[in-house]
């Protein structure tokens, strides 16, 4: 029997009732599941036993059936497997499992199964779908596609609506720069950097003023920018532009499910900072901050 471990490096943002996202640290690459497969995965974790989970489906589903459900956790183990967001352990005497052999392709999703939900009134599909952090959107292919966050399609304002100095501009336009740059480098390089400006440059908080003109200088500097500037680019740029004077703040990732779609931010003194004509974070949990 298989024994299944969590990864350190693997991040959950979950919602009551619905499915939950989980994030890769190393990568930047995120998996969304729907309920079951969250149930799955959170008896996974606790329990470290992949009949552990299949028993609480079987509990809750008798109708479906043991082999019914074992096969279609099997999918999902292995997809996680594969994505690295769980770790399979072959019992002493057996050969070690990377995976359960199914999936060799780590951009399409698993094919989702239907567990007849018109007897049981549940989507039972064990499933999830690929997604990167500030990927490119590509055709979407049957079960599963690489999303990117939302990026703005006009020119945006200063979030206070004051102009800034042509320091902050400077400063604003540095900032982005250095994003742009330290948004090329592989995503855990990506949050050492963060982590380390945070704490070793930075050597006094930001107060909300100073971050709402970090972030209206970095937005004048990115209109005038003709690649992409979304809000990934936007927060990091936000977040170096204060780094660059001195003051730290915390760079905030967060999932939203139904449809699923991320969002990043940066947050002094526990308070987000955003501009009034782009989307709130109140819909997003927080699944990663630096």
């Amino acid at each position: 029997m298989n024994r299944l471990e969590v990864p350190g490096y693997v991040r959950e943002s979950a919602a009551e009732h619905t499915g939950s996202v989980l994030l890769d640290a190393r990568s930047g690459r995120c998996f969304a599941m729907n309920p079951m497969a969250r149930i799955l995965w959170h008896e996974w974790r606790q329990h470290r036993d992949f009949e552990a989970g299949v028993s609480v489906l079987a509990r809750r589903f008798p109708e479906h059936g043991d082999d019914r459900i074992r096969q279609d956790a099997r999918q999902l183990a292995d997809a996680l497997v594969s994505r690295g967001l769980l770790a399979a352990a072959a019992p002493t005497g057996e050969p070690p499992a990377s995976s359960y052999g199914i999936l060799d392709d780590t951009r399409v999703d698993v094919p989702h199964r239907a567990v007849d939900a018109a007897r049981s009134g549940v989507d039972l599909r064990l499933g999830g779908v690929d997604v990167r952090l500030g990927g490119v959107a590509p055709t979407p292919v049957r079960v599963g596609a690489e999303v990117t966050m939302a990026a703005d399609p006009e020119p945006r304002s200063s979030p206070t609506g004051l102009p800034p100095t042509r320091h902050d501009l400077v400063a604003g336009l540095l900032g982005l720069l250095l994003a742009l740059l330290l948004i090329r480098l592989p995503f855990r390089t990506l949050l050492r950097v963060v982590d380390w400006t945070e704490r070793r440059w930075c050597r006094r908080e930001a107060t909300v003023e100073h971050g709402e003109a970090a972030l209206g200088a970095v937005r004048r500097a990115a209109a005038l920018y003709p690649g992409r500037a979304a809000c990934l680019e936007d927060s990091l740029a936000s977040l170096m532009t204060l780094a660059l004077r001195g003051r730290r703040a915390v760079w905030c990732i967060g999932t939203a499910v139904d449809p699923c779609r991320f969002h990043a931010w940066i947050e002094t003194r526990g308070i987000p900072i955003t501009a009034p004509d782009e989307q709130g974070v109140e819909g997003f949990r927080r699944i990663l901050c630096v």
